[in-house]
């Protein structure tokens, strides 16, 4: 079941404007380009290192792939999981945004993995919705929370 907005304000202490219609708005924070190769196997996890794309108030971004971090620090209670969904505008545009599952127990100013289709690129301005933070119910609580090494992420 899909949590609705009403519902995500009572029970996450957020205010109108931090909600959409589904979910939570999530917004641009920084844009960085991936410099180098990333490992993951049973016993290794290696991310490549990130450069952040400057810019002040837009960024001019060329087809390609792209972590993007978000402006808000979300919290996903325990019962609860979310999806970060990219808004229809960005689609419409040949970009989007894609999200692996944010677990319960996870609390941090997450990022998604941007990738532009598009041949001319997109233009985004710091601080615009870029996807939202739809919230799904749970059939209980569980005692598989979220205790990685993400849990807690911040940029300061």
């Amino acid at each position: 079941m899909i949590i609705r907005p009403e519902d995500l304000i009572q029970i996450l202490k957020l205010s109108e404007e931090q909600i959409d219609c589904t979910g939570v708005k999530l917004t641009l924070h920084s844009i960085y380009t991936l410099e180098g190769r990333g490992e993951l196997s049973i016993d290794t996890r290696k991310i490549p290192k990130y450069r952040e794309l400057v810019c002040t108030t837009k960024c001019l971004v060329p087809m390609g792939a792209y972590i993007v971090r978000y402006n808000e620090y979300v919290r996903i209670p325990n019962g609860y999981v979310g999806l970060a969904i990219p808004r229809s505008s960005l689609l419409r545009m040949g970009v989007t945004i894609h999200s692996a599952v944010w677990d319960p127990g996870y609390e941090g100013q997450g990022i998604g993995l941007m990738v532009v289709f598009n041949p001319h690129g997109v233009t985004l301005s710091k601080g615009v919705q870029v996807a939202q933070l739809v919230y799904f119910k749970m059939s209980g609580e569980t005692q598989k929370i979220y205790r990685g090494v993400y849990k807690g992420e911040r940029v300061y």
